[in-house]
């Protein structure tokens, strides 16, 4: 296999185990609402995975899937981005989706002594509803940042 090819396979891994996640953290209720698998499907639709049969069976099977941590910052980010907008789809978060936020944080790569700032700016974020650039730039300086 080229290194283009693993390289490749990689970030398809790691599509498909944010899409798992995504289901994870949308069950972590009971149930997957509407508007959770709404922006499960756009998630999807970006990655350009538009078969719904293989969705729906990524939906039955999402827990033989483990995340993926991706390799750049902006990309898990990224991916942290995806999982606040799921979990904040009705406006609100229950306590088992704020538990699962904080291993994912921590699962995602980002430094365990900042999981609880960048926790709380991104609850701050989505209740302000402010953009997927913006949310970017706040995290983004909160891991840089030395303290």
């Amino acid at each position: 296999m080229s290194i283009l090819n693993a390289l490749a396979n990689a970030e398809y891994r790691q599509r498909i185990s944010l899409l798992a996640t995504l289901i994870r953290l949308s069950e972590v209720d009971g149930k997957i609402d509407e508007n959770e698998w709404k922006v499960i499907e756009k998630v999807a639709d970006s990655f350009g995975f538009l078969d719904r049969d293989a969705l729906k069976y990524l939906k039955k099977h999402y827990r033989e899937y483990v995340l993926e941590t991706p390799f750049s910052l902006d990309e898990r980010i990224d991916q942290l981005y995806n999982l606040w907008k799921l979990a904040f789809s009705d406006g609100k978060l229950d306590e088992k989706e704020s538990r699962l936020l904080h291993r994912v944080t921590v699962s995602l790569g980002f430094p365990v002594k900042k999981t609880e700032r960048i926790y709380k700016a991104a609850l701050e974020a989505f209740k302000k509803g402010i953009s997927k650039e913006e949310f970017n730039k706040i995290i983004t300086e909160i891991v840089l940042h030395k303290n």
